[in-house]
């Protein structure tokens, strides 16, 4: 049997023979490693809604309520601590001696912040600067925005004798984790 290579039977195996030479020509390999790594690290954040009360007539109790949310990360145990308020005193008014007021001018409006809707227990302002010394709540961050009701009241007794005016206070809340 004799083999004659014309030029047709090379463009019939001319494909074949280039595959079979890059086939070849890649049978060796090797492998490597790619580490990939994270951390997570426990981080807090809080905010609060507006605690407002609104119109207040004279001699008229007032109630109303507030947000705050707490953002922790997952397992993060922290707590929330509600400051006594800019224009806080240590005389007058009803409830805890040491208490927050709201001011218009020189004008103030004491009012009271309490845990439950019921407003039996009272977040106390307190003349403590230690950190903590108000405390709102202390649990468990779980990554998603935790809320926790609070709840406002000016007793109408407060209001009787305030003049005319818009009265505001700033609280601070730490938030320690």
């Amino acid at each position: 049997m004799r083999f004659n290579l014309t030029p047709r039977h090379l463009r019939q195996w001319l494909p074949c023979l280039v595959v079979c030479l890059t086939v070849t020509g890649h049978a060796a390999t090797n492998t490597g490693n790619l580490t990939v790594s994270a951390t997570i690290e426990s981080a807090c954040s809080v905010s609060a809604s507006p605690m407002a009360f609104g119109v207040v007539l004279p001699g008229v109790t007032k109630d109303t309520e507030a947000i705050v949310s707490a953002v922790c990360t997952a397992g993060t145990t922290y707590t929330l601590d509600l400051g006594d308020g800019q224009n806080h005193t240590t005389t007058g008014g009803t409830g805890i001696q040491y208490r927050r007021q709201m001011a218009s001018e020189a004008n103030r409006l004491p009012y009271v912040v309490y845990q439950e809707p019921a407003r039996a227990t009272e977040i106390a302002a307190t003349s403590s600067l230690a950190a903590n010394n108000n405390l709102l709540t202390s649990t468990v961050g779980n990554g998603l925005a935790q809320d926790k009701p609070i709840y406002g009241r000016i007793v109408g007794a407060e209001t009787v004798a305030q003049p005319a005016g818009v009265y505001v206070d700033t609280v601070v809340i730490t938030i320690a984790f």
